[in-house]
């Protein structure tokens, strides 16, 4: 993500980025997670706290994972109202599911789209996404991994990846751009000149896929150069609903710098968020969970050793070969708890874990709901196993084993 916000740009080397020139912002990062991707959401809250504190204006998140927590909502809406700036991304399940922290209001929720500018399909979709941003094949720079020239596989690497992730960081790196023009500008100005100006796509105006449109730094920069900084904003409502169009200013605030035009739809890749006069932050984010019409499940993997080689997936049933709608691996500690909660819509889903070391007594799995707690499968760790579930509701589950013998339906 740092790449895609702020790599040195016209020095011949690797990728540019939507902030090209270094000395019109700086990063701080903040590491809610460890190096493998894993982390909590106390951990992630933690990373971001932090980085309000240490002078960020603007919080790039793209990670998510977790379910809607009345803790996390109220600190984030503290930092938001603090004046500091907090975008996520909206999630890769490719489903309507809410994914956390970006469908918290007071954080803009960002979609994903490809080069044509045409919806990603595993971008979340739902009342929360704000704004859309390149989010397929994105170039960016790798975290070294080592010191510089110690041949470290990923030592001063590049790569192109695709998921909201990615997305995140261009609308991190835009906002930081128009701020740098504009710093009179609070960070609610800013959201709302992000949003106003982003390019419709879609269906006529806001919709559920692409949020206001995709992101344009150019449109932005000309809103505020119209309106100025004075105009009345909306406060924190998310999605669809954070807009309030002001009119034009009578005097608008003086240019700095030439205008500055959008970056190419293949930009660069993944995480934290900078900006201008002040400086930006790389926090953490956090995923789907139950509100709307989905179930809240929660997966519990209890291991006891070869907790690294044990692993799950949830699929649709009736596609097996197909992506996972959700996975967990990585498991690294051995007598430790581990728990990931996720947001399936209403339909027939197998859940397979697996554990390559083919030993017994290696630990425990369950899935339950998350309202209420009530478990629907549990077993022993200990080579490969499948289940089949299907969702009605919340109060109706229905459960087979891997023979097709009913286990389990309805509470």
């Amino acid at each position: 993500c740092a790449g895609t916000i702020g790599a040195i740009g016209k020095n011949g080397k690797g990728v540019t980025s939507v902030n090209p020139d270094p000395s019109k912002f700086s990063f701080f990062i903040g590491k809610g997670l460890t190096n493998s991707g894993s982390g909590s959401s106390s951990g992630v809250l933690q990373a971001v706290e932090t980085c309000k504190e240490s002078g960020a204006n603007i919080i790039s998140m793209s990670l998510g994972g977790g379910g809607f927590s009345t803790v996390a909502n109220s600190t984030y809406a503290s930092i938001y109202d603090a004046g500091v700036l907090i975008v996520a991304a909206a999630g890769n399940a490719g489903t309507s599911a809410y994914s956390y922290p970006a469908s918290y209001s007071s954080i803009m929720s960002v979609a994903a789209v490809d080069s044509n500018e045409n919806r990603a399909s595993f971008s979340q979709y739902n009342d929360q996404v704000e704004i859309a941003a390149p989010g397929v094949g994105v170039k960016s720079t790798l975290p070294g991994q080592g010191l510089p020239g110690d041949g470290s596989p990923r030592d001063g690497s590049y790569a192109s990846w695709s998921g909201t992730s990615m997305a995140c960081p261009h609308v991190a790196g835009v906002a930081a751009l128009v701020w740098s023009h504009f710093p009179n500008c609070s960070n609610k100005h800013i959201r709302q000149a992000l949003i106003a100006s982003a390019r419709d796509k879609g269906a006529a105006g806001c919709d559920r896929l692409f949020g206001h449109g995709i992101v344009s730094a150019q449109g932005a920069y000309d809103y505020l150069k119209e309106k100025g900084c004075n105009f009345e904003v909306v406060e924190a409502q998310g999605g669809c609903d954070q807009f309030h169009d002001p009119p034009p200013s009578t005097t608008p605030p003086p240019i700095t710098q030439p205008p500055i035009t959008q970056p190419p739809s293949t930009p660069p890749t993944p995480v934290p968020s900078p900006t201008p006069s002040k400086a930006p932050v790389v926090a953490p984010v956090v995923p789907p969970s139950p509100p709307g019409s989905c179930v809240g499940i929660s997966v519990d993997i209890a291991t006891v050793s070869h907790s690294s080689e044990i692993s799950w997936s949830i699929k649709h049933f009736l596609n097996p070969l197909g992506d996972a709608i959700a996975s967990g691996a990585g498991f690294t500690q051995h007598d430790a708890s581990y728990n990931q909660n996720e947001c399936l819509e209403a339909g027939v889903y197998s859940f397979s874990i697996s554990d390559d070391s083919g030993s017994t007594g290696t630990g425990t799995y369950k899935l339950s709901l998350v309202n209420g707690g009530k478990v629907f499968i549990e077993g022993q760790l200990g080579n490969a196993k499948e289940h089949v579930f299907g969702f009605v509701s919340q109060d109706t589950v229905h459960v087979t084993d891997s023979c097709g013998n009913s286990v389990l339906s309805g509470f």
